[in-house]
């Protein structure tokens, strides 16, 4: 029998495994640790404690334009809320990887789905670059049909009025602008 392990002497390869383990597991301590104490570590678990208890507040999944998207519970706040910023983050994250059309989807999901859209609007207007602003914009008419259709008959139950736009820039406002200002009609 050989001291050696491919070529290394036997009594350091084994040291080595031995601070590579408690290096594994001091990591796993420390990120545990970290986990555990984050402010809102125990408000996730009760949220996923609930999910799994009962499939009814669960949202479901239905066919979007922009593929399967969880669809939340019109009636349950805190799962709209989650569903705004959701879509406000993956349309943001979508246009700064440069895939304005499908960012532009999701931000207009959030904007109809936004109480003070037209607040939100001009937020996005002064945040978002012109042509991303205005894909934004070319969205809104077809995801008001959208949402209507992915949610169905409980969006009528929701607080549902459209966007209501005021152009910030300089000048008169591009068409397309002005039509979504001149629109009063609700998804008719």
């Amino acid at each position: 029998m050989s001291d050696t392990i491919l070529g290394f002497n036997k009594s350091n390869v084994v040291l080595a495994a031995g601070v590579a383990g408690a290096a594994f597991l001091g990591y796993c301590i420390y990120f545990d640790h970290k986990r555990i104490n984050a402010p809102d570590y125990k408000d996730k678990i009760r949220q996923k404690r609930r999910a799994q208890a009962g499939a009814g507040g669960m949202p479901i999944r239905r066919p979007a334009a922009a593929g399967n998207e969880m669809v939340p519970d019109v009636t349950d706040p805190s799962q709209m809320q989650r569903f705004f910023l959701q879509e406000v983050q993956l349309g943001e994250e979508l246009m700064a990887a440069g895939n304005v059309e499908e960012g532009a989807v999701h931000i207009a999901n959030a904007v109809m789905l936004c109480g003070e859209s037209q607040q939100l609007l001009s937020i996005f207007q002064q945040t978002l670059s012109e042509e991303q602003f205005r894909a934004v914009v070319q969205q809104l008419p077809a995801t008001r049909e959208r949402l209507a259709d992915m949610f169905g008959a409980r969006a009528d139950e929701a607080d549902n009025e459209p966007p209501l736009v005021q152009y910030l820039g300089d000048g008169p406002p591009p068409a397309q602008i002005q039509e979504l200002i001149d629109d009063t009609d609700d998804l008719e």
